[in-house]
């Protein structure tokens, strides 16, 4: 308890500070904003001029593409101390996370609450809406409850991979842009149908980062779709335990990371 209580007041330090001059704090969510709008504009032209992705229409697809930006707008945020690891592993800084009577992963989660982020949650929640009242594909208790824990699956999916490209910071120093093919690559994957990609592509982002598993499945399975040939409906429910076996997976890369971290003796 006593950790958490110190991870919230990190957590409003932080964005007190972001919130000192908020009209800087406007521009960069207004900013964000308008560029992930783009992003849905021309997803919304590829539909105005094909019809439909791999049979799926406009509002089914825009219910997939405004939970998928939701899920990782949290995660993004939540996240940022790992993302911006490289830069104390870099400056000698990883002593004073180590040194203070409190979990590192902990420290780093409360690092920053990234404010500029709601400019993407902000968009991804006007098209979930906009998409729901389309479709009407909530209309179930179940339905509901299952978009709730596939969130909570996609933020744990995604933030481990945070935790992952600040782990291999330990051995490489530099973050490695590699990663982002699985961060923000994998949220562009799954803002997409995954029924319309290659197999290989498709069953790497369902069975070894599971982001398909616990975003791509739930959506299918609300708008009453068979998310893939030959799978049952049901198989949303077991696939979300894909995002706990994952995030002990990151947490074993973090430990490894710890275990070779070398004192600059700052």
């Amino acid at each position: 308890m006593r950790a958490i209580r110190l991870y919230f007041m990190l957590i409003g330090v932080s964005l007190r500070v972001q919130l000192a001059d908020r009209r800087s704090a406007f521009i960069q969510i207004f900013g964000q904003l308008v560029i992930t709008g783009v992003e849905f504009v021309a997803l919304a032209a590829l539909f105005e001029r094909f019809g439909s992705f791999s049979g799926w229409s406009l509002p089914e697809a825009a219910l997939l593409y405004g939970f998928s930006d939701l899920v990782f707008a949290l995660a993004d945020a939540l996240s940022y101390g790992f993302d911006s690891f490289s830069s104390l592993v870099r400056n000698g800084d990883v002593d004073r996370l180590l040194l203070r009577p409190m979990s590192p992963i902990l420290q780093l989660l409360g690092k920053e609450l990234t404010v500029k982020r709601a400019g993407r949650l902000l968009q991804g929640a006007a098209v979930f809406v906009w998409a729901l009242i389309e479709t009407r594909a909530v209309d179930r208790a179940s339905d509901a409850l299952l978009l709730f824990f596939a969130a909570l699956a996609g933020i744990v999916v995604f933030s481990s991979l945070f935790l992952m490209q600040a782990a291999l910071c330990f051995v490489t120093v530099e973050a490695l842009e590699v990663m982002n093919a699985f961060t923000y690559g994998g949220r562009q994957t799954v803002s997409r149908p995954l029924s319309g990609y290659k197999p290989l592509l498709r069953d790497f982002f369902l069975l070894v980062v599971p982001i398909g598993s616990v975003v791509y499945l739930p959506i299918a399975t609300v708008l009453g779709r068979e998310g893939l040939p030959g799978l049952p409906t049901w198989v949303a429910w077991p696939a979300l335990l894909g995002a706990p076996i994952f995030a002990f997976a990151a947490y074993g890369l973090w430990r490894l990371g710890l275990r070779r971290h070398t004192s600059t003796g700052s």
